[in-house]
C-alpha cells in the first residue's frame, strides 16, 4: 500500500517499536474467546455509553495522497492497521481519538494511552493473532447479510462482499480487543461509566487483488 507523507512522518518520529509477549497475545485471544460480542459493530458501535460512527471509502470524501478517499480526521488518526485480509485484499484501518466525552481528563488519559501504543508498539501481529478467533465466532446475523438459501445463486459480487463484511469485521472486532487490553494494562475497563456519552470514529479502506480501491457497491 503507498504510504503518504504522515506515514513517513509518524514512522521517522516515533520510539522503537516493542514487539508483543507471548504471554500477551496468549491472554488477549483466550480473553476474546470467552467474551465475543455477538452483536453487529457494523455502523454504529454503542457500549458503556460510546457511539462510534464507521465510516466507508467512497463519495464525499477527500482523496489522500494516496490516492484513496479518507475522511478529514483520518489524514491524522490517532491509530491505523494495515494487514491483508484473507481474500487477499490489501487495507487499512483508521480510527480517529475519543470525544463529547463527560469526563474530558479521563478521555485525554484514554487518548494519550491509545496514541502512545499504536506509535511505540508493532500492534499488527497482535491483532493479527486475535482475528482467528473473532471468524470463527461470527454469525451471519453479525454481518446483517444472512446465508442464503441453499443452493441460492448469489447476484454478481455478492458472495466477495460478504466475505469482505466478514473479514472487516473480524479484524475491526480484533482492534477492538487488542486496545481494550493495552487500556486494561493501565486499569481502564471496557464498561467504565466514565467512557458515557463519548464518540469515536473508525474508516476502513481496501486494495483489491489488482491493486484498485474497493468499492462495496450499492449492496453495502
Amino acid at each position: 500500500m503507498t504510504r503518504d507523507p504522515i506515514d513517513e512522518l509518524l514512522d521517522s518520529s516515533a520510539p522503537p517499536t516493542r514487539p508483543a509477549a507471548k504471554h500477551d497475545l496468549d491472554a488477549m485471544i483466550a480473553e476474546a474467546r470467552q467474551s465475543a460480542p455477538r452483536a453487529a459493530r457494523s455502523r454504529v458501535l454503542v457500549a458503556a455509553g460510546l457511539a462510534a460512527a464507521f465510516t466507508f471509502g467512497g463519495v464525499g470524501i477527500a482523496a489522500a495522497t494516496d490516492g484513496l478517499s479518507w475522511a478529514p480526521w483520518a489524514q491524522d488518526p490517532i491509530g491505523a492497521v494495515q494487514f491483508t485480509m484473507g481474500n487477499g485484499f490489501q487495507c487499512e484501518l483508521r480510527f480517529s481519538e475519543y470525544t463529547k466525552g463527560r469526563d474530558a481528563s479521563f478521555q485525554r488519559e484514554v487518548n494519550g494511552i491509545l496514541e502512545h501504543w499504536y506509535r511505540s508498539t508493532d500492534v499488527l501481529p497482535i491483532v493479527q493473532a486475535i482475528v482467528p478467533t473473532r471468524l470463527a465466532g461470527l454469525d451471519p446475523e453479525d454481518l446483517e447479510i444472512g446465508i442464503g438459501e441453499a443452493g441460492e445463486v448469489l447476484p454478481p459480487g455478492e458472495a466477495e462482499r460478504r466475505e469482505w463484511s466478514r473479514q472487516w469485521l473480524a479484524w475491526d472486532l480484533a482492534v477492538g480487543d487488542a486496545e481494550s487490553h493495552e487500556l486494561a494494562a493501565h486499569g481502564i475497563q471496557p464498561d467504565d461509566e466514565r467512557f458515557a456519552g463519548s464518540e469515536r470514529s473508525g474508516q476502513i479502506q481496501c486494495r483489491d487483488e489488482n491493486g484498485e480501491p474497493y468499492a462495496l457497491g450499492p449492496a453495502s
